[in-house]
């Protein structure tokens, strides 16, 4: 009976202790509000909503892991793309490369070009210059070389002889190879001119010997400037036609070079005749041009036709040179078209 008392008192104190637990509510979200309670099984506990703010936060770490990965993926593909960039402009660079012509290539037919040109259509300012002929003069030489001479164009000594040729094509003494003698224009003729008549013939001795002073340099461009000085003067005051004027200020500039030349070192082999080659035809005067370096400088008054009939000898030289069998030449000049030569 007692152990029946004892049972009952204990059931009733756990039962009553159970209905005096206390549960403290949330401080920050109170029950009521719609986010429950923190504390499992308390008064305002949702496990509803316990549940799905756990699954939002592992959703949004999901998130931003794919987000991460996503990122990582197009960052490669950038990087990828960058390569692909830098791949297609290397091989447009070797693209470009390979069809854009050398400075060499550019450069050799930039010179065939003017050759074609020289060859076809020159100015005569360019054949009496010495311009044509020294163009020319290499790419005959270079005929030879390759086998094909042309057959022989003949060029006649007296036209040779008038040809002013020098070590370096810029002067020559060709006024003053008759011994210092010239025959004056009308416009020059006068006091300087009798002068001078008696000076060129120094100089001209003096430089065979290599005994040129500075001194009868001197004397002889005094006088030089004095002339042109009176021929502008005449000019001014209506003394002289125009034609008269030209002409003689083309022979006056021909004749200063021809005296500058007499300067130069290679001015005594000029007076001796080193320079003057004997040649039959084209190829003997090219051979003899090439042999010892020499270039053609320009032409004096009353020389011009010997330039020209040595241009156009040099023109049939090559082009009967390049229609030899078996002859192709990458740099050959274009020939003159048909319809330019029935004109």
């Amino acid at each position: 009976m007692t152990r029946l008392l004892i049972v009952g008192f204990v059931v009733a104190s756990l039962s009553s202790a159970a209905h005096a637990q206390y549960y403290p509510r949330n401080p920050y979200y109170p029950g009521g509000y719609g986010y429950g309670s923190v504390y499992p099984n308390g008064p305002g506990y949702n496990a509803g909503a316990y549940l799905q703010g756990s699954a939002s936060v592992m959703q949004a770490s999901g998130e931003v892991m794919v987000q991460q990965e996503q990122a990582r993926v197009t960052r490669e593909q950038a990087n990828q793309a960058k390569i692909d960039t830098k791949r297609k402009a290397f091989d447009e660079m070797l693209y470009e490369k390979a069809n854009t012509p050398s400075y060499v290539e550019e450069l050799t037919r930039e010179q065939a070009n003017i050759l074609t040109r020289l060859m076809n259509f020159p100015v005569k300012s360019e054949i009496t210059d010495g311009k044509t002929l020294n163009v020319m003069l290499p790419f005959v030489a270079d005929l030879s070389s390759r086998g094909s001479m042309g057959p022989p164009v003949p060029i006649s000594q007296s036209m040779v002889n008038q040809l002013n040729i020098a070590s370096s094509g810029a002067s020559s003494v060709g006024m003053l190879r008759d011994g210092g003698q010239v025959d004056w224009p009308l416009g020059l003729q006068g006091k300087n001119q009798k002068s001078l008549d008696k000076l060129l013939p120094q100089a001209y001795n003096a430089a065979a010997s290599g005994k040129l002073t500075p001194k009868l340099m001197k004397e002889i461009r005094t006088e030089m400037k004095t002339m042109r000085e009176t021929l502008r003067k005449q000019c001014q005051n209506d003394e002289i036609e125009t034609s008269s004027y030209l002409q003689a200020v083309e022979y006056y500039n021909a004749l200063e070079l021809s005296i500058n030349a007499l300067e130069r070192p290679d001015a005594k082999k000029q007076l001796a005749g080193a320079y003057s080659p004997r040649a039959r035809n084209v190829q003997e005067l090219v051979d003899f041009m090439s042999d010892n370096g020499l270039k053609f400088a320009p032409a004096t008054p009353g020389s011009e036709n010997a330039y020209q009939v040595t241009h156009d000898a040099f023109v049939r030289y090559a082009r009967n040179a390049q229609s030899s069998a078996g002859f192709a030449s990458l740099n050959m000049p274009m020939q003159e078209p048909p319809e330019n030569k029935k004109k």
